[in-house]
């Protein structure tokens, strides 16, 4: 295991405090361990999630090279989204 100091912005210290109080954590570097964990899912998640919109980007891309999309009207896709919020407060 790696040790580091770190410091801790004065406006996360009372959550930091609150939070080993609380019993949740063994100490510190467990807050700290548990933190980073959650970070690195979390930046994985995003990265995932890129990967995916630009394959899907790609795919339709490749659709529309390929002749494969509609067409489309803005103004009757809007009246088609104002149809169904009347019928939606109609119900």
């Amino acid at each position: 295991m790696t040790t580091c100091a770190i410091a801790i912005p004065s406006e996360l210290e009372d959550f930091v405090n609150q939070s080993l109080k609380s019993g949740r954590f063994a100490g510190p570097n467990d807050l700290v361990a548990t933190a980073l964990y959650a970070y690195r899912d979390q930046a994985e998640l995003e990265s995932m999630k890129l990967a995916r919109l630009r394959r899907d980007i790609a795919e339709g891309l490749e659709q529309a090279d390929r002749g494969e999309f509609a067409e489309f009207d803005a103004a009757s896709i809007i009246a088609e989204c104002r149809n169904e919020r009347a019928a939606a407060s109609a119900a």
